[in-house]
C-alpha cells in the first residue's frame, strides 16, 4: 500500500485552494468589468433617416467595401479578453505592497519599526534594504531593546537578534564611506638614474695611515613632490610643498665594502610665486644614508628672485648645513670614525620658464669649502602630464682644502621623467612647488 505524506497532501491542498481562489477572484472581477460596460445606444438597423445616414457614411469615410472588414475588426475586439488596471480617482498608480499588510510607502511614514518582507525595498520609499545599515555604530546582542537594536537606529529586529549573533557581538560596518578625494595636479611622481661622487666615496685612512681607493656612485631614484595653497588656512600668498626622493646606488658594492648604499630626502617648506616681482621661499632638507656609515644631516635651504616676465627669472639661493655628525665607519675590515657635515652653498641663477610645468634654470657660485660650482637643471614637458628632467652640478675643489683634488671635487649627474596624474591648469601653477627634493647635487656632504 503505497503511503501518501500528509506534509505533501497539505502542500497539494493549498496549491488547489490558492488556484481555485485566484481564478474565482479572476471571473469575478471580469464580470464585474463587463457589467460595467455602457451599452452602444440605437440599433444599427433601424438608424434614422437617409440623409443622416448618409451623411456620416460620408464624413466617416465609410464604403461598401470596407463593411465587412469593419465588422470583422468588432467582432475581434469583441471576443478580445478585458485588461483590469485599477487606478484611483486622482489619476496616479498607486503603490502596492508585496504582502497585504506588509510595509507599503504609507506604512513606511508611519510605522516605528518596518514590517513585511525585506522592508523598505519598495522603489519610492527610499530606504536601502536593511533598515538602516548605513548608521554608523556597534551593534550587539546586547544592545537589542524590545523590538530594534539601538545600536543600529531601526536595523535589525528582534526576532534575527539572536540568529545572527549567536552569542558574539556583530560589527556594523557602514554602506556609505566619505570617498577621499585627491587633487592631483598637486603631485609630480618622478623617477630616473642618477650619477654622482663625494669625499665620502672614499673612506678614511687605514690602520697604516694609506688612503683607500674610491669611486663614484650610480644607481637609480625615484620620489613625489606635492604643493598646495595656503591662503584658506593662513590668508597669505603662501603655499607649502612637502617631497620625498629615495636612491638605491653602488648596487654591487665597491672595492672597500659590498653593501649597497641607501639614501632618502625629504624636503619641506613654505614659498610664493608670482607672475612679476619678489617671489621667495624656504625648506628644510633632511638626508639620511646607509653605506659603510650610518648618518642622519639636516639642513635649510632658501631662494629669493625676481621674475621680470612672465619668462625670465633672476635670483639667489643658499644651502646652509644645520647639523653636523661624527660617524662611525666600516670599510674593508677597518673600523674608524670621522667628521661629516652638509656643505654651505651659494648661488646666483638665472631661470626661464617654460610653459605651465617646463622651466630650465643655470647657476653657479661657491661653498664653504673653497668649491667653485655651476650646474644647470631642466624640466622640458613632453606632453600633459609627462615631462623629462636633467640635471648637472659640479664642485671644483680650491687650492686650499685638506684633501687631494681627486677626492675633494664632487658632482652629481641625473636624468629622468616625472608625471603629474593631474593637469595643471594656469591658476594651479601657483602651488607647483618651488624647490625639486634635494639630491647629491642640491645637498653636497663633506668630511672635515
Amino acid at each position: 500500500m503505497i503511503t501518501i505524506p500528509r506534509r505533501l497532501l497539505c502542500l497539494v491542498a493549498c496549491f488547489i485552494f490558492a488556484f481555485a481562489s485566484l481564478t474565482l477572484s479572476s471571473a469575478d472581477a471580469a464580470d464585474q468589468l463587463i457589467r460595467s460596460r455602457p451599452v452602444s445606444q440605437g440599433n444599427p438597423n433601424s438608424l434614422g433617416n437617409n440623409a443622416t445616414t448618409q451623411s456620416s457614411r460620408t464624413q466617416s469615410g465609410w464604403s461598401p467595401q470596407s463593411s465587412n472588414r469593419t465588422a470583422q475588426q468588432s467582432h475581434s475586439a469583441a471576443n478580445r479578453q478585458p485588461t483590469l488596471v485599477a487606478r484611483p480617482a486622482n489619476g496616479s498608480v498607486k503603490q502596492v505592497g508585496y504582502l497585504d499588510g506588509g510595509c507599503d510607502c504609507d506604512a513606511c511614514s508611519t510605522s516605528g519599526v518596518m514590517g513585511g518582507p525585506d522592508c523598505g525595498m519598495e522603489v519610492s520609499c527610499g530606504l536601502e534594504m536593511g533598515c538602516g545599515l548605513e548608521e554608523y555604530g556597534v551593534c550587539s546582542c546586547d544592545a537589542c531593546s524590545g523590538n530594534v537594536m539601538s545600536g543600529c537606529d531601526s536595523g535589525f529586529c528582534d526576532g534575527g537578534c539572536d540568529g545572527m549573533c549567536g552569542g558574539a557581538e556583530i560589527d556594523c560596518f557602514p554602506l556609505f564611506l566619505p570617498i577621499l578625494r585627491v587633487d592631483w595636479s598637486r603631485f609630480s611622481f618622478f623617477a630616473g638614474s642618477q650619477s654622482f661622487k663625494s669625499p665620502l666615496n672614499y673612506p678614511a685612512l687605514d690602520a697604516v695611515g694609506d688612503p683607500r681607493g674610491g669611486s663614484g656612485s650610480f644607481g637609480y631614484y625615484q620620489g613625489f613632490n606635492e604643493g598646495r595653497d595656503l591662503r584658506n588656512w593662513l590668508g597669505l600668498d603662501l603655499s607649502a610643498q612637502l617631497g620625498v626622493r629615495a636612491t638605491q646606488t653602488n648596487l654591487e658594492g665597491e672595492e672597500f665594502t659590498s653593501g649597497r648604499m641607501h639614501q632618502v630626502f625629504v624636503t619641506g617648506g613654505f614659498f610664493r610665486r608670482v607672475d612679476y616681482g619678489l617671489q621667495y621661499g624656504l625648506v628644510a632638507d633632511y638626508l639620511n644614508q646607509d653605506w659603510y656609515y650610518q648618518s642622519d644631516l639636516l639642513q635649510l635651504r632658501g631662494e629669493l628672485s625676481w621674475k621680470v616676465s612672465a619668462c625670465h627669472e633672476f635670483g639667489f639661493q643658499f644651502m646652509t648645513g644645520m647639523t653636523d655628525q661624527i660617524v662611525t665607519t666600516e670599510a674593508g675590515g677597518f673600523t674608524s670614525s670621522e667628521t661629516i657635515e652638509p656643505v654651505d652653498q651659494y648661488r646666483a641663477f638665472y631661470r626661464r620658464t617654460m610653459g605651465t610645468t617646463g622651466q630650465m634654470t643655470a647657476f653657479l657660485g661657491g661653498t664653504s669649502e673653497e668649491h667653485f660650482i655651476w650646474g644647470s637643471e631642466m624640466e622640458i614637458p613632453l606632453q600633459t602630464n609627462w615631462s623629462l628632467l636633467v640635471g648637472s652640478a659640479y664642485f671644483s675643489p680650491g687650492d686650499d682644502t685638506a684633501l687631494d683634488a681627486n677626492q675633494a671635487e664632487g658632482w652629481n649627474l641625473s636624468l629622468g621623467f616625472a608625471f603629474r596624474p593631474g593637469v595643471t591648469g594656469p591658476k594651479q601653477r601657483y602651488r607647483n612647488p618651488l624647490f625639486n627634493v634635494a639630491d647629491n647635487g642640491s645637498f653636497f656632504v663633506f668630511r672635515q
